[in-house]
């Protein structure tokens, strides 16, 4: 099976590459770092399935799906991300994808849906399924921000979620800043609250 690998961060790709390179009959057979590349490289090589993550700079990975999808249908196309959100996976399915699995599940449930999705099955992870059945009440948070709110809600500290979310302490506290705004909150315990109040209401 001849696999593209799709994500903007570059440890990603390198972890996947590494892990997925263990399977005898996978094959990594291109890396790309935006949805742009992503579509070029199906034009020029072949490809039966691009693991592909949603948020990227540029063309993200939902747009690049669309146009994969529309002009090589017999492609497979399974979405990674980190976030399992309604939107993210409603859109996702929209375009054409076959798959959505979250960065966070283990290493062999990527293996199972890569190879159940090259069978034909489509098949979406188990935690982003949970989310699609049963939709946070809709908010005007981006999906960014959501996650964001959830590892909040869950008590990690801007640190973590940098970590978590591989981006900077800076673009924690500044997103944190917007989503008090929107939301018209005070701060962190407020927006826990929040999340769990929201959470309840399903």
């Amino acid at each position: 099976m001849q696999i593209l690998l799709v994500d903007d961060d570059s440890l990603v790709i390198e972890s996947l590459e590494i892990l997925l390179s263990t399977e005898s009959d996978l094959c990594i057979t291109g890396k790309a770092n935006s949805g742009g590349d992503a579509v070029q490289f199906v034009r020029e090589h072949p490809v039966d399935l691009v693991l592909m993550d949603i948020q990227m700079p540029g063309m993200d990975g939902i747009a690049a799906a669309k146009i994969i999808h529309d002009e090589f249908p017999q492609v497979k196309i399974i979405m990674l991300t980190t976030f399992g959100d309604y939107q993210s996976i409603h859109r996702s399915l929209q375009v054409g994808a076959s798959g959505f699995v979250l960065k966070s599940d283990d290493v062999q449930k990527q293996i199972m849906t890569i190879r159940a999705v090259d069978a034909g099955l489509p098949v979406i992870s188990e935690h982003a399924l949970h989310n699609y059945a049963q939709p946070v009440q809709e908010t005007v948070l981006s999906p960014r921000e959501n996650e964001i709110l959830f590892a909040i809600a869950n008590g990690l500290s801007n640190k973590e979620i940098a970590a978590q979310l591989f981006i900077t302490e800076g673009t924690v506290r500044n997103t944190i800043t917007i989503i008090l705004e929107k939301l018209q909150l005070r701060d962190r315990t407020q927006l826990a609250i929040y999340y769990w109040q929201q959470k309840a209401l399903r």
